[in-house]
């Protein structure tokens, strides 16, 4: 009996000995594959993201930019034709209700004639932003799917080239995962974003330059409160 016991506890040591083991080893595999997961990698310049565009894409790019700077100035040149417009109106008012003023038969006309050249230079306005806004936003759309196309197909030979060890590391789902999402983060970041970004800044150029010919002091009065419109955008954004 005292054998058999001797025996009994040996057994159990080993057990226990050995499931410690396994536990440990599984711990520095769990362990090992969280550091792979948290090492960060470089990160990549904006202009290092178009490295796949061939000659086509970079030429839909250069359009589709010429258009998003075309497109941002059009809203600062409205603004000037609206303000040429108002004083127009503003004009003829005061000259009809001024008594000491005798008004002629053909007062009317030069009103309806300058109304007409505001009413095409509208028309201008809005065929330009219709061409532009339609090529802007569907060159660079095509350029950045033409751009994902590629590297979807680098990245599943890629994937296909590695060693049988390497899908052991790596999950199934992981895979599909980068697949999927990661690229479709990346078309979103060199798509019709990018237009919209080369947009506005063109339409901050053009109205500061229309700003500062135009009435120079009224643009340095909004300059001043330009921090506090900001501070303002920054928190409500929050």
């Amino acid at each position: 009996m005292g054998k058999n016991s001797e025996m009994e506890m040996v057994s159990e040591a080993k057990h226990l000995q050995n499931g410690h083991l396994g536990e440990r080893e599984e711990n520095d595999e769990k362990t090992e594959k969280k550091k792979e997961k948290e090492a960060k990698e470089a990160m990549v310049g904006p202009f290092s993201l178009f490295r796949f565009a061939d000659c086509w894409d970079i030429m839909m790019i250069f359009i589709g930019t010429v258009m998003a700077v075309a497109n941002g100035a059009v809203l600062p040149l409205m603004c000037i034709v609206f303000g040429d417009m108002t004083d127009s109106l503003v004009n003829s008012a005061s000259n009809f209700s001024n008594p000491n003023v005798t008004i002629p038969g053909n007062m009317t006309y030069p009103l309806e004639e300058e109304m007409t050249t505001f009413a095409i230079y509208y028309s201008i306005l809005g065929a330009v932003v219709l061409i532009a806004a339609y090529l802007q936003v569907s060159l660079w759309t095509l350029a950045a799917g033409r751009q994902v196309k590629c590297i979807r197909k680098l990245f599943f030979h890629r994937i296909m080239q590695q060693d049988i060890g390497w899908f052991d590391v790596n999950e199934t789902g992981e895979l599909n995962t980068r697949l999927t999402d990661d690229v479709y983060k990346i078309q979103e970041g060199i798509g019709d974003k990018v237009g919209m970004l080369i947009q506005s800044f063109s339409s901050f150029i053009a109205a500061f330059i229309i700003g500062f010919t135009r009435g120079w002091k009224l643009t340095l009065v909004i300059l001043a409160v330009s921090p506090a419109l900001g501070i303002s955008a920054a928190l409500f954004s929050k």
